[in-house]
């Protein structure tokens, strides 16, 4: 029997862990082989909340509301409303293909038969910049009067722009949509002055509503947002949670490099050849790893670790004792210059290979022959950015749009 996830009878919270969680299977930068997801999502959530790793472009913010609005304005509630936006999800999958969008269109490879919908991916990021008025799952909606629009008077006002779950203030759709749609994902200058305010009064004080404001767009070329000429220019508080960012993902990363470096020694052991040499690519990266941590030993020294537990803890205060003494047992290695030797440190790398048994068990590559006949030679072995990758696109979408005032525009970034 073939194996299925469900959810019956749950809160809209929990509806939207669980799609993330699902998605989240799909990203290979996103694997968690040594339980760190927690910190890392919270570095996340503090830096650019709002935002996943599954997001592409900035105008599904709108494309989304748009479809579901429109079906409230139509009297599609519940599971009625749900099925309906999921056909208009698809045309607009195909609406976007036709007009040539094709860089970051979730469906570009499956078309209309895509599988994960703009809508699972983008809700939660709605539901922050308070685009979507009410934490409610998509078949929940009922268009109801909210508290906040309870006037009467305002509420006539409004009612041929919106239903009251969605923000009053949300921008019309273009004409045709979501059938035809010319400009693909090029924002005009409202669409993206509309949702740079609803960021910036939803997500004050990060680095995200910086990005925004910030005199220059983000370097198109920047690996990490402590690279990025804009952040650099952050407020004092916040250019100190990047600097707790920065160290932890320079850090953690020699233990990623490790794991694998562990799992590429099984490997060549069980005479598995499909990964080419992984243990010298490894000691080589690890190496490199080192060089990164000495031209960073002042900072790391200097390192406030107390100060970026309390912003984890603020973040997400969940963060079991486990995770935190094999964190902090690393962290202490690396700080006390543990770096140079760590591909031959029995110590550490019984630290890392306890851990991922611990996160794994049975399903561990260090003692599962079957995954480790499937490793691909890289598992969670990148640096952790904290959806840079995403966020940079996304502020840039929207800073182009912001400076469209009516002339051509075109969709692809630069």
């Amino acid at each position: 029997m073939a194996s299925v996830v469900a959810w019956l009878d749950t809160s809209a919270e929990e509806q939207r862990r669980a799609r993330e969680i699902i998605a989240l299977f799909a990203q290979p930068e996103s694997r968690d082989e040594l339980g760190i997801g927690q910190i890392r999502d919270a570095f996340s959530n503090t830096l650019f909340p709002g935002t996943s790793v599954i997001q592409t472009r900035a105008r599904y913010f709108l494309f989304v509301p748009w479809i579901y609005r429109d079906g409230l304005n139509r009297k599609h509630t519940g599971q009625d409303l749900k099925a309906w936006a999921d056909t208009q999800e698809r045309r607009l999958v195909e609406a976007l293909g036709k007009a040539g969008a094709t860089d970051g269109l979730i469906g570009r490879v499956a078309g209309a038969a895509v599988k994960r919908l703009p809508s699972a991916i983008y809700w939660a990021g709605l539901v922050r910049y308070g685009i979507l008025t009410r934490d409610a799952a998509p078949d929940q909606l009922t268009g109801a009067i909210g508290s906040q629009f309870a006037d009467a008077a305002a509420a006539d006002e409004l009612a041929v722009r919106m239903s009251s779950e969605w923000n009053p203030t949300l921008p019309p759709a273009p004409a045709g949509f979501p059938g035809e749609i010319p400009g693909g994902f090029a924002m005009s200058h409202d669409e993206a002055s509309w949702l740079a305010e609803q960021i910036q009064r939803a997500a004050q004080g990060t680095l995200l509503t910086h990005l925004l404001r910030a005199d220059s767009a983000p370097d198109a070329d920047s690996s990490g947002p402590w690279e990025d000429t804009a952040a650099r220019t952050a407020p004092p508080a916040v250019r100190q949670q990047l600097r707790h960012a920065q160290l932890f993902s320079l850090c953690m990363h020699g233990a990623a490099l490790l794991y694998n470096q562990l799992v590429g020694e099984r490997y060549e052991q069980q005479r598995l050849n499909a990964v080419p040499d992984p243990v010298s690519t490894y000691r080589g990266r690890l190496r490199g790893w080192a060089e990164d941590c000495e031209a960073a030993r002042h900072q790391i020294a200097a390192w406030d670790r107390r100060d970026m537990w309390d912003l984890i803890a603020l973040a997400n205060p969940n963060v079991g004792p486990v995770t935190k003494t094999f964190v902090n047992t690393w962290l202490d290695a690396v700080t006390s210059g543990g770096y140079a030797e760590v591909s031959s440190d029995n110590r550490l790398r019984d630290l890392v290979a306890d851990r991922e048994r611990y996160q794994k068990k049975a399903q561990s590559r260090l003692i599962n022959d079957h995954l480790l006949r499937t490793w691909s030679g890289a598992s969670g072995s990148s640096r952790l950015d904290f959806r840079w990758q995403q966020v940079r696109g996304i502020v840039t979408d929207i800073r182009n749009g912001i400076d469209n005032h009516g002339g051509a525009a075109s969709d692809a970034r630069p």
